[in-house]
């Protein structure tokens, strides 16, 4: 599971260092590389709305937040 943002991942990228990137991976997860294909294959997947992904997601990112 992850809560990263692609548009963070690059701003690291390319403004940060490696110390900042481990960082952030740590709190937030690891962007896949490629296609994640399978998860309709897992017993408990379910699509579910842009809406909902968005309020999960942001859910997500306040709860790894205040983690850090």
């Amino acid at each position: 599971m992850t809560a990263a943002s692609l548009e963070e991942v690059l701003h690291l990228r390319d403004h940060a260092d490696l110390a900042a990137m481990g960082r952030y991976e740590r709190q937030y997860g690891v962007l896949a590389e490629g296609p994640v294909d399978g998860w309709k294959d897992q017993p408990e997947a379910a699509e579910i709305s842009v809406d909902e992904f968005e309020r999960l997601w942001t859910e997500a990112r306040r709860v790894l937040g205040d983690s850090a």
